[in-house]
């Protein structure tokens, strides 16, 4: 395990992850999409992992989140994109396959959207693969994901939004 010293996150932002980088072959797999660059370059370093302190997201201004008490969400961490050398719990794909048992209605929503972060009740962070925006699914007040709520603009801009949890 190893902690983050890049530039996705404040200084004071502890995030640990498991290695098991991924190779070319998996990278190809990851659809096209606007800051496509951003999130590879995460992911060739980090590969999914999680808050060792914990983390708050605050979604960018313009958006919020509805019917919430709190002005952020609580971060559990990012998914892995799977790899033959490391085996998470729930990875990218694993968490597609997952919300498709869970709502059949998410069959076709993941034809345009990656899961790639999770908030501390499992619920997945997306990008949108046609604009690039971050979206959320919060299973507590919904189950459609026509009410998806978009909550960034990029992915970088997830990235720099995320907070530590003692602020």
């Amino acid at each position: 395990m190893e902690e983050n010293k890049e530039c996705f996150f404040a200084e004071e932002i502890i995030f640990t992850y498991y290695g098991g980088k991924p190779g070319d072959a998996e990278i190809s797999e990851i659809d096209d999409f606007p800051g496509k660059d951003d999130f590879i370059t995460f992911y060739t370093v980090h590969n999914g992992g999680n808050f060792t302190n914990g983390a708050w997201f605050y979604p960018e201004n313009g958006y919020e989140i509805p019917k919430c008490d709190e002005p952020y969400i609580s971060l559990e961490g990012f998914l892995s994109i799977p790899t033959s050398d490391v085996v998470f719990r729930i990875n990218i794909e694993s968490m597609k396959d997952i919300m498709v048992e869970k709502c059949n209605m998410f069959k076709d929503f993941i034809l345009f959207h990656i899961p790639f972060a999770t908030d501390v009740t499992g619920n997945p962070f997306w990008i949108d693969i046609q604009s690039g925006e971050i979206k959320y699914t919060d299973f507590e007040k919904s189950t459609n994901p026509d009410d998806a709520v978009t909550v960034a603009f990029s992915f970088i801009n997830f990235c720099k939004r995320i907070k530590p949890r003692n602020l």
